[in-house]
């Protein structure tokens, strides 16, 4: 017992000094976005890759193609990664209608190469803009999504996240729907608190944005373009790295993106074990701050079991919930506030009892198993 509770101590001391450290971060990302350019010329290539997506890509690109930029300033590219329904049917109706709206269809994945990276690095190649914009072919974009980004770059930025949340569809149930946009948004309001500390985590391909020529000059993908998951999180770290690129975090929401969210418990599973797969290819920095957390989660683990043999471990178990909870309240009650979605505050107790169990097993099934990703199976890493 005393072991447990000297070890989850200090694990408890590292989370509740990571949540200030991100909460800090987070007023400054708001703060900087504040700052942004308010004019702006630039022109930007859209990049979409998209397999079997015939349910949502007509929605899609309906969206992506009416911004108030004049269309003389933005393309839009959809790269088809050997789709087997009516996705080139839908993109190549959509290419006759727009002059600003080109189809790339991917007959074959190279050996070693991950299908989707593969994809948008064939949309990058063939982009023809200054900044590239990337999107799902499931995301929902605003008319102002294009301008509110054009806002945030200036001479110095080198890329530019954005918010994506979920929008309800009908038949879900309300309580499932709700617990799933709030680990959802919490992503965001994390990869916003890193960005303003200056040590970024996570990012999130369907609102990501990034100079063309600073994209080059970090090498793109180069270096982990065999690693499966993760393509937008391990491109945010490298120009990090770079030390030549200032990163930006968009909070407005004329630039919020939306998608649908997973249907079933075990596509969530699944999902989050692709995104736990990736972060043990973080840099170090990263990996520290990200490991500390886990141990914490682990701790609470360890004081349950604990309390079977010891009831008094229950009690600090009881402790260690009310740490977590109060260190979410501290970061995602401004974070909610800030992306417009502090109805969703009503559902953090349960979400985070039920976020617990859901990211220790997925992260360490995803780290070190495999996972499910448009239909076919894959590790952390394709050889």
């Amino acid at each position: 017992m005393v072991l447990i509770i000297i070890i989850s101590t200090i694990a408890c001391v590292h989370y509740l000094c990571a949540v200030l450290f991100l909460r800090r971060g987070l007023y400054s990302a708001v703060a900087a976005a504040s700052r942004a350019a308010r004019t702006g010329n630039r022109t930007f290539s859209i990049v979409i890759a998209a397999r079997n997506e015939e349910r949502d890509l007509r929605a899609c690109l309906d969206s992506v193609v009416r911004q108030s930029l004049d269309a003389s300033r933005y393309e839009v590219i959809v790269v088809d990664d050997r789709s087997t329904d009516a996705t080139v049917d839908i993109a190549r109706e959509c290419a006759d209608r727009h002059a600003n709206l080109t189809l790339v269809r991917i007959a074959e994945t190279p050996p070693g190469a991950v299908p989707k990276k593969y994809a948008i690095m064939q949309g990058i190649e063939r982009a023809r803009h200054e900044i590239i914009v990337l999107t799902d072919a499931d995301c929902i974009v605003p008319p102002t999504w294009l301008a509110a980004i054009d806002r945030m770059f200036d001479g110095r930025t080198g890329l530019v996240q954005g918010i994506t949340a979920y929008h309800e569809v009908a038949g879900m149930g309300r309580f499932f729907f709700q617990a799933q946009a709030l680990e959802f948004i919490a992503h965001n309001v994390v990869a916003a608190a890193a960005i303003g500390a200056g040590l970024p985590l996570n990012a999130n391909a369907n609102n990501l944005s990034f100079r063309k020529d600073a994209y080059r000059e970090i090498g793109g993908y180069g270096g982990v373009g065999a690693i499966v998951s993760g393509d937008d999180d391990m491109l945010l770290q490298k120009f990090h790295r770079s030390g030549s690129w200032e990163i930006r975090f968009m909070a407005d929401p004329q630039g919020a993106v939306t998608t649908r969210p997973t249907p079933t418990l075990r596509g969530i599973f699944e999902q989050r074990k692709r995104w736990g797969s990736v972060t043990v290819h973080y840099g170090a920095p990263q990996i520290a701050l990200l490991s500390g957390i886990f141990a914490f989660y682990l701790a609470i683990i360890a004081a349950f079991a604990g309390g079977f043999w010891d009831v008094r471990l229950f009690a600090w178990c009881a402790v260690l919930l009310a740490v977590k909870l109060a260190g979410e309240c501290l970061l995602l009650l401004p974070g909610l506030r800030m992306s417009g979605h502090s109805r969703l505050r009503r559902v953090l107790l349960p979400a985070s009892l039920l976020q617990l169990p859901l990211t220790v097993v997925a992260v360490a099934a995803g780290v070190f198993g495999r996972f499910s990703w448009k239909g076919r199976r894959f590790g952390r890493t394709v050889r």
